[in-house]
């Protein structure tokens, strides 16, 4: 009888323990939630993934994940070819969120789905859209009316031009004459898009035929920066009368210059070696006037006749940034409590070269690198939206690192980047930084194996976005230790060859040579990529 007693007094003790545990456990916050259902989207369970986009408007209804998930049931109704139900869900969401980050996205997507629900029929094989007819044509439209087709050809996705660029950091003339004939010299090489630098950081190689009046800043007209020279307008004018196409290659959360007094335009980062904060290296994206500062260059920029904008590679958090009191506001705002190193980070060491390094993450270090990753991604559309003001036919590619082609988690955990979420906003171009030195070095491997995981990537990226053309794989042409030009005294085309040959197997992808200089002899891989000699 005791030990009756005693085993029911386990029981009962275990089952109040497993209680009270339950009651304890944390309710799912809309940051997990909304990722969850993304997860689910991408993974093509859109019945779903409605169900969590859903779950999530009801549970916490005043998030700004909330209106995102608005946007995305609609995106779900689309992929399960329910269009009425897309139809609804974006014109709420227009009507609801009228200044939201997904209003152009919403008014696409209304205007896909009200396509697809537009009367049809096949004639002679092809598919062709009815345009209704009115009801009471008048007597003197019936003549017009009769002379015109009443069907129209459903028209198809235009494919996005395969480009072949040279990415300009620096060009060895000391005058515009000698610039055109550098670029008539690219124009011969095969490439058709010149990417060229217009902001000036401290340490980069000042072009000689610029006239000098900072030591930093941009190259074009502007208020929101210190203009290093206008010469912008005259690099356009030679580019384009060669016939070839410009995009202005810019940076965002290192444009400090004219502003690195202003310490709260600063990010913070967390130093691993003091378990302090302190000030990072770019922008406080999380800053109401950073935004508009970089939303009035890009506009500015806009007013050029250039034909795209490539985003520099410096669109991205680090592991242990921002804890800006902004961005820290943000994030509590959305998840319900504040972000702090004690719980994202796992066992921080230093290593042998006094690198300091962790041994893992946890949930919450997920759910705020993922956060960030978003954030970024609706910056970038802030910016398109300033650029396209005064040139709404302006195309834009992001740099995009190779972690984050490789491997999804090291590329949101290092950089708060990915593919997909770059994806999501339509970026016209996806600019992969390939390259393969750089890849040698830091991974400690030969050239062979580092082709084939520029290869890799290429193919990777080609599944991910559908049109090849629209994957541009960056390939360096410089010595990342020497900075002289790849196998130089041997045959340096050959080296970049063998990558040309590797990456194209994957598909026709466009490609950008990274950083370019005229040593190089582009010329002879022209057959390798036109198909022409």
């Amino acid at each position: 009888m005791k030990k009756f007693i005693i085993e029911l007094f386990l029981i009962v003790l275990i089952f109040l323990s497993l209680s009270l545990a339950q009651g304890q456990e944390k309710p799912t916050g809309p940051g997990e939630m909304y990722d969850s259902a993304m997860g689910l989207f991408h993974k093509g369970k859109y019945q779903e993934a409605i169900g969590g986009f859903s779950k999530l408007i009801q549970s916490f209804p005043t998030s700004k994940l909330a209106s995102y998930a608005h946007y995305m049931m609609g995106r779900s109704f689309i992929k399960m070819e329910k269009y009425e139900e897309a139809i609804e869900k974006f014109e709420y969401y227009l009507k609801t969120y009228p200044d939201g980050d997904r209003v152009k996205d919403s008014e696409q997507g209304l205007k896909v789905a009200r396509e697809k629900i537009r009367p049809k029929k096949e004639i002679g094989g092809t598919v062709v859209e009815v345009k209704p007819v009115p009801e009471t044509p008048k007597k003197e439209e019936v003549k017009a009316s009769s002379e015109k087709p009443v069907t129209e050809v459903v028209s198809e996705t235009k494919k996005a031009k395969r480009r072949v660029c040279a990415q300009i950091s620096y060009l060895d003339a000391k005058n515009f004459a000698e610039v055109e004939k550098r670029v008539k010299e690219l124009k011969d090489a095969g490439v058709d898009t010149v990417i060229f630098r217009v902001f000036q950081n401290k340490g980069d190689r000042m072009y000689k035929f610029a006239k000098t009046r900072h030591e930093e800043g941009v190259f074009f007209k502007t208020e929101h920066a210190p203009v290093v020279d206008d010469i912008l307008g005259k690099i356009v004018e030679i580019v384009q009368r060669q016939e070839l196409q410009f995009f202005a290659w810019m940076t965002t959360r290192y444009a400090t210059y004219g502003v690195e007094k202003q310490m709260e335009y600063r990010s913070k980062q967390y130093n691993f070696e003091t378990k302090k904060m302190e000030a990072g290296r770019g922008l406080n994206l999380f800053h109401h006037e950073v935004l508009l500062r970089l939303e009035g260059l890009f506009r500015d920029l806009g007013r050029y006749p250039i034909d795209g904008v490539l985003f520099q590679d410096d669109l991205i958090f680090r592991h242990n940034e921002d804890f800006s009191i902004e961005a820290n506001k943000a994030f509590l705002k959305d998840f319900g409590y504040s972000p702090t190193p004690d719980i994202f980070y796992v066992d921080p060491f230093k290593s042998d070269s006094g690198k300091y390094y962790v041994k893992g993450y946890t949930e919450q270090f997920w759910t705020w690198a993922k956060w960030k990753n978003r954030y970024l991604m609706d910056v970038a559309m802030r910016l398109v939206a300033a650029a396209k003001e005064s040139n709404p036919k302006l195309q834009f590619a992001i740099n995009l690192y190779f972690e984050a082609i490789l491997n999804d988690s090291n590329g949101v955990a290092w950089f708060s980047q990915t593919l997909e979420e770059a994806l999501n906003k339509g970026f016209d171009y996806f600019a992969i930084m390939a390259y393969h030195r750089q890849t040698m070095k830091g991974r400690g491997i030969e050239l062979k194996e580092s082709i084939d995981l520029i290869s890799e990537a290429a193919q990777k990226a080609i599944q991910s976005v559908g049109d090849p053309s629209r994957v541009m794989m960056k390939i360096w042409i410089l010595d990342w230790k020497s900075n002289e030009v790849v196998g130089y005294e041997l045959a340096p085309q050959k080296e970049i060859e063998e990558i040309l040959g590797k990456v194209l197997e994957k598909g026709e992808v466009s490609l950008a040579f990274v950083p370019y200089i005229h040593q190089f002899p582009l010329r002879q891989l022209k057959g390798k990529w036109t198909g022409t000699k």
